[in-house]
């Protein structure tokens, strides 16, 4: 009836269907492996942009906390040289009180030890 479907014709157009089959086959296979390897790359960089985040809100907690302890600790220093009595020089007396309590505190005599400075790590002044 149709001349032109011999074995051979028959064999070539098989041998083609094949073929091509396999190359539609590998096709949709890359294309896979690149969808999993893409799926790996935006969850890599949606964890990156969660630790970005985290580490901006750090930085500018640490930064207002900062301005915050300054803008007190001018406010405390201006108190206390408008207090009555600011430009009084301390009694030279109390003065080396303080200093002797302050090196007894750091070199741990007394009874009162420093566990950050242990007493044989902080010379005598």
């Amino acid at each position: 009836m149709f001349p032109f479907f011999t074995p051979r014709l028959l064999v070539i157009a098989g041998v083609i269907a094949a073929f091509l089959a396999v190359l539609g086959g590998l096709y949709v296979k890359g294309r896979s492996d690149q969808a999993a390897r893409d799926k790996a790359a935006v969850a890599a960089s949606r964890e990156q942009a969660r630790v970005s985040d985290v580490t901006a809100k750090a930085v500018d907690t640490f930064h207002t906390e900062t301005i915050v302890i300054r803008e007190r600790e001018a406010r405390n220093v201006a108190a206390v040289q408008k207090a009555p009595g600011a430009d009084t020089p301390i009694d030279p007396d109390l003065l080396r009180v303080w200093r002797d309590g302050l090196r007894d505190i750091e070199t741990g005599t007394r009874g009162g030890g420093n566990p950050a400075k242990p007493a044989d790590t902080v010379p005598p002044t």
